[in-house]
Parts: C-alpha cells; structure tokens; sequence
C-alpha cells in the first residue's frame, strides 16, 4: 500500500498537462517497467521560454524514486534563479555528488528553446543525445537528416568538479526533436535482441 501510495506521488511530480507556447507542439509518454522509477521528464515554461528535462537515476524502486524526486526539485529550483544551464547542472551535480553514495548517480539533459528565434539551448550529463529529425520537404528523411545533440558532460553525482559544455541548435519549422530514456533503446524482444539506438533513428 505505501509503494502505491509512493508510486502515485510520483506521477504527480509529472506534468499534468503540458505547457502551451506557440509555435512548439508537444507530446510525452511516461511508461515505467515497476510501480516506481527513476526516471521523469519535465516540461514548463520559464520567462516566455520552454524548458524541458529529462532524467534517469540509477536503480529502480524506492531509492530511485527518492533520488529521483530530490533530482527534479533541484532542477526546478535551479532553472528558476539560474539563467545559463551549465551552471544549472553544475550545481546539481555538486549537490548530488555531496548527498549520495558512490554507487548512486543520474543521467540528465535540459535544454531551452525559444519560441521568437527558434534556438535550443542545451546540456546533458551522461544522458543519451536526443536526435533531431529534419524532415526534407521533397522526400522521406534519411540518416543523413539526423542530429545528435551531444553537448555536455559526465552523469550526475560521480564528480563534483566536472564542468558542462553547452550546446545549441537552431530550429526550423517542422524539425522533430525526440528525447528519450535507455527503456527504448535497450527494449527487448522474444529473442532478447535490444531495439538499439540505430532502429530509434
């Protein structure tokens, strides 16, 4: 009963409804293998610019969830009184490094997008790269239409003293940026063959 009743705390922690901002069109799934994980996406809105996060801690059950709940409030906290994101992930990751065990880190990226000038701003620790597809206007996409937003530095927690590079990307109508957790890429089938980032793209 009380892994429910953690559980449900949980899902509120996500995004009831995601945020509205002109010209973005947003969609998120949330499909944890236990009752409880370590993983969260965020999305909202900070002075007229769209944030998004999204993490992974390490583990499952209830010390990932609790990692993970400490994770979201400090970038929530942290986004609102910090304008460039490498030192926002700076600061969490000296945070984490200083309240967890050795054994204990998180994958994180965030990035910001401004909806006047279409740039993404952007940093990950430890994270697999979203991809950005840029669909042509004459015919199907191909590999060659695919990015990998590979900015940043080391997971969460290991080093206290890792520094972060920030990354950007301008965007044009119609791109398609796809963030995601290892649960797709490492998804199985009967035969025990994982998915795989190349079938993601």
């Amino acid at each position: 009963r009380q892994v429910q009743l953690a559980a449900d705390v949980q899902r509120r922690m996500l995004p009831q409804k995601l945020p509205e901002q002109e010209p973005f069109d947003l969609a998120a799934r949330y499909d944890p293998s236990f009752q409880l994980g370590g993983e969260f996406y965020d999305l909202f809105l900070r002075r007229g610019q769209l944030v998004m996060g999204l993490c992974d801690v390490v583990g499952k059950g209830v010390p990932a969830a609790l990692l993970m709940s400490a994770v979201r409030a400090s970038l929530r906290a942290y986004t609102q009184d910090l304008a460039d994101l490498d030192e926002v992930i700076s600061r969490m990751n000296k945070a984490l490094a200083r309240d967890t065990l050795e054994s204990e880190f998180a994958t994180l990226w965030v990035g910001v997008a401004d909806p006047r000038t279409l740039r993404l701003t952007y940093c990950g620790a430890g994270h697999d790269p979203p991809l950005i597809f840029r669909v042509p206007p004459h015919r199907p996409p191909s590999l060659a239409d695919v990015d990998e937003l590979t900015a940043g530095g080391m997971a969460l927690g290991i080093d206290p003293s890792q520094r972060y590079q920030l990354g950007q990307f301008d965007l044009k109508p119609g791109d398609v940026l796809l963030c995601y957790t290892d649960g797709l890429t490492d998804a199985t089938n009967y035969e025990n063959r994982r998915f795989g980032r190349e079938r993601v793209k």
